[in-house]
């Protein structure tokens, strides 16, 4: 379908990061106008789609299926999809992406309406959001370094992040208010709203052509994918990420999952308790993100992912102990902030290294293969949160990430040395 713009002249390498030329970038700075818009709808409708589960079940199991529901797609879909937006127009995938996401979340407002909802159509709902999730995030993960030039990488994803981060702190505030005022239906129409006006911030971008690397040759699709499976295992620091990610990501989202019912059984609090919880991870992750924007990772980024998982492990560690609300607050709060420490090295080196008509198979392919265990990270943690305590749940996965992650930091020196 075309390549992407690359519109952003290079930077001379000893110039710093900067925020204000990242968002002086036209294509760059309505893609970021257009993912907070569609996100602000994302963190309400979480809010109200597990309260919507746990009214209708009072099960964590339940809880952690509808979790794993989301995350499914990515794992099974993720190195075919990839395949595809390296050959497509990222833009306009995006786009597409997001106006077929507000069709079915207006869709799931009229079942809730109609009080057809059950666990079966709500599994079905977020398996085909969670295929929409998939395709916007590597889309616009692939999408960024055509409009950004490598040195405004980290700023770029800075960004991205401080967006996301700001609507988890807005959404899940206000969701966890509205669920508790009005309901579930309410919040769900907002993010069928947000999807259309996303879609709409995204046409204004231009298509310009004349991507970084070229737009990618068609070699057949078994082809294709091969060669980003190849690029994966002849770079050792992706295989190493994804060591780590396979057993960190199985606790990780385990824990994600029983967030809602760890606010109910332990912290006795409702959904505008659960809300308040999001949003402060949030906004740890804002100033964590804000910090690592200004950072110059090319010859750090290593240290700062294993600094940043030690870190989770020890917030993990503390909201196992953890039996006030304030408490759980101030930990939500450092989680966020080690979440961007961790993560946004881990995009920036991908982005700076992997050839941009690679990036979408690559990214995704990585992506499954550091997933791959998550999905069955939720139905786990909800399990034995039912069969032991929520609380005992989250000390299991503290001490498990903290020894992996620790391991990691001593054997893996291609990671912990990687520079772009």
């Amino acid at each position: 379908m075309g390549a992407e713009p690359a519109v952003a002249a290079p930077v001379p390498a000893s110039v710093p990061p900067s925020y204000r030329r990242t968002l002086a970038n036209r294509p760059f700075f309505l893609l970021w106008i257009s993912q907070l818009v569609s996100q602000s709808g994302d963190f309400i409708f979480e809010v109200a789609l597990l309260w919507l589960v746990l009214e209708l079940t009072r099960s964590p199991f339940a809880v952690g299926i509808i979790v794993t529901g989301t995350i499914l797609p990515g794992v099974l879909l993720g190195p075919f999809l990839g395949v595809y937006i390296d050959r497509w127009d990222r833009r306009r995938t995006l786009l597409a992406t997001n106006l077929v996401e507000g069709f079915v979340v207006a869709a799931l407002s009229g079942i809730v309406l109609a009080g057809e909802t059950s666990l079966g159509i709500l599994f079905v709902i977020v398996l085909l959001l969670g295929a929409g999730s998939n395709v916007v995030r590597t889309a616009t993960g692939a999408y960024v370094p055509s409009v950004v030039p490598v040195e405004d990488l980290p700023p770029a994803n800075g960004l991205l992040s401080v967006s996301n981060s700001m609507n988890q702190v807005v959404g899940l505030s206000l969701g966890g208010i509205f669920v508790a005022l009005f309901g579930v239906t309410l919040p769900i129409e907002y993010d069928a709203v947000s999807f259309f006006a996303a879609a709409a911030l995204l046409a204004l971008i231009p298509p310009v052509t004349a991507a970084r690397d070229g737009a990618p040759i068609s070699a057949g699709f078994r082809a294709e994918l091969a060669e980003g499976l190849a690029f994966i295992r002849k770079n050792r620091f992706m295989v190493d990420i994804i060591l780590l990610g396979v057993l960190v990501n199985f606790f990780g989202n385990g824990l994600f999952a029983i967030i809602a019912p760890y606010t109910e059984f332990v912290l006795h609090g409702g959904a505008d308790v659960y809300g308040f919880l999001g949003a402060t991870l949030a906004v740890g992750a804002i100033l964590g993100a804000g910090a690592m924007g200004r950072a110059d990772l090319r010859r750090s980024a290593g240290t700062y992912l294993f600094g940043g998982g030690l870190g989770i492990g020890a917030a993990v560690l503390g909201l196992a102990v953890a039996g006030t609300v304030p408490e759980a607050l101030g930990l939500m709060l450092a989680f966020g902030i080690v979440l961007s420490v961790t993560n946004i090295p881990i995009t920036v080196v991908m982005q700076a290294k992997i050839p941009g008509r690679l990036l979408g198979r690559v990214s995704a392919t990585f992506g499954a293969f550091v997933m791959m265990t998550s999905p069955a990270g939720p139905l786990f943690a909800g399990w034995l949160a039912q069969r032991w305590s929520v609380s005992g749940v989250f000390l299991l996965s503290g001490v498990v990430i903290l020894v992996v992650v620790g391991i990691g930091a001593v054997t893996m020196a291609s990671l912990r040395h990687v520079q772009y």
